[in-house]
């Protein structure tokens, strides 16, 4: 039976965002410093509503859930493109593609009139770009269910696009492009990850190059566009306040005729560890040091998955997270430490971030470094104790658990986020019969985090990059 998963959102990690009222908002994401950036955690939804799986003859797959709580629709559609699927010479064209998509309109409505039919059905849209993937969300109220399905058929397969209207879209791109390059934190994360997948199809920005966006034509972009945003390379999940029976014909009747294409989604190798570190060191115009530390992880169908986002938690993130008390003995001046993980289908990344006083910094990479490496021989749980010790001892282990089990409860209540997850899960899993997240957390014992400490942590080589003001101090 098909599973219903949910991914938390994070705010630094995965993916370039764009948003409704703000033109676009750029979020490169490293999962630093909001929620847990996990693999895909399995909703524990009720037996008798465990939703419906089918796909139309076209080979787009579906998933529908119903959730009456209130009365809304969300609809997230997805491809399986993204920075992965570019090259040096197309580096940026699926970011430019998903602008293009959302505000310049299609063969039978101009951008301005999509977004007047956006605004007068109450509606938000949004997208992300990531890695892997390409994600387009709508939520409005369920009365226009069938706005929504029109709509999202019309702009994700019916994009026209004139050389003048890309030109404005460049340089929208570009001015994003120059705020992520501003920004230390979402240029440091780009950087490391960069560095990290050096080699492998992760290894370029899913900001993409500025000479590609900025030399792209219109004939270029609509031949990579059509050769991915076909039906057979599309997941639609649907979540809300409608019936199942109707909804399926609904979307049977919407996207029944779209052709088939005979798609077959590109294979990439597993990205596997640093041989070598990779250090980087920038000034810039800013008053804090910063320090970003990436290391490779297990991928999405990884069975090490869940005892990683544990550790996660336990090292830079839940109740008392051991890594900044550990930075923290060492008196250094910290101001703030987060650790994410981040699971994509060819590989994942860890990477903690680290704010400080600037003076601070090569003590407290040394710190840093010196932890991860012998993480796998940490106590994280009571029972690693013996006698009245194991009364004294803080349960990392359980904490971590407690604090994923809330954070799966609140990302069920958001119609939207469940929607989001469903897409990303069909079109990134490969297990037959994947088990529940919360039982698959349930399992992870002490032993589990230290085995994948040392198989992650305590192995290869890392990938650094330090950001310092500049001599002279900040402009």
């Amino acid at each position: 039976m098909f599973r219903v998963y949910v991914r938390l959102a994070s705010d630094l990690l995965e993916s370039v965002t764009v948003g409704r009222n703000v033109r676009s908002n750029l979020t490169l994401t490293a999962g630093l410093l909001t929620v847990l950036m996990s693999a895909a955690l399995p909703l524990a939804t009720a037996p008798e509503n465990n939703g419906r799986f089918f796909a139309l003859d076209n080979g787009m797959r579906v998933f529908l859930h119903e959730k009456h709580d209130l009365p809304l629709l969300h609809i997230v559609t997805g491809f399986d493109v993204g920075s992965k699927n570019e090259t040096d010479e197309t580096s940026g064209l699926v970011h430019l593609l998903e602008h293009c998509i959302l505000f310049r309109g299609t063969s039978a409505r101009s951008g301005a009139e999509v977004s007047a039919d956006i605004r007068r059905h109450g509606a938000y849209f949004n997208a992300s770009t990531g890695q892997d993937l390409s994600l387009f969300e709508i939520s409005l109220p369920a009365e226009y269910a069938g706005f929504a399905l029109r709509n999202q058929k019309d702009i994700l397969f019916g994009l026209d696009l004139s050389p003048a209207e890309l030109e404005g879209e460049k340089d929208i791109v570009l001015e994003e492009y120059s705020q992520m390059e501003d920004d230390p934190q979402r240029n440091a994360v780009d950087l490391v990850l960069q560095d990290l997948f050096k080699g492998h199809s992760y290894g370029r920005s899913v900001y993409g190059r500025r000479e590609v966006i900025r030399t792209a034509t219109a004939q270029a972009l609509l031949a990579f566009y059509r050769k991915y945003f076909v039906a057979d390379n599309c997941a639609l999940a649907v979540v809300g306040d409608f019936a199942t029976s109707d909804m399926e014909r609904r979307i049977r009747d919407v996207f029944g005729s779209l052709p088939r294409t005979g798609f077959f989604p590109e294979r990439f190798p597993v990205a596997l560890p640093l041989k070598k570190a990779a250090v980087r060191r920038f000034e810039r115009d800013v008053e804090d040091g910063y320090l970003f530390i990436g290391f490779v992880a297990p991928d999405y169908n990884n069975a090490d998955q869940y005892a990683m986002n544990v550790l996660a938690e336990v090292l830079g993130r839940g109740v008392h997270p051991l890594l900044p008390a550990r930075l923290q003995e060492s008196r250094a001046m910290i101001q703030t430490v987060s650790m994410a993980y981040l699971a994509l289908r060819f590989g994942g990344a860890g990477v903690v971030s680290i704010k400080m006083d600037p003076r601070e910094l090569p003590a407290v990479q040394r710190v840093a470094l010196s932890f991860l490496k012998q993480a796998q021989n940490e106590a994280f749980s009571k029972k690693d104790f013996l006698g009245e010790a194991e009364f004294a001892a803080f349960d990392y282990l359980e904490s971590a658990k407690n604090q994923i089990r809330f954070a799966v409860g609140q990302a069920e209540e958001s119609g939207l986020q469940l929607a989001g997850s469903l897409a990303r899960h069909i079109l990134l899993n490969t297990r037959d019969k994947p088990r529940r997240y919360l039982d698959e957390i349930r399992e992870v014992d002490s032993s589990d985090l230290r085995k994948v400490a040392g198989r992650y942590l305590g192995k290869g080589e890392y990938a650094i990059v330090s950001i310092v003001p500049q001599k002279g101090g900040k402009k």
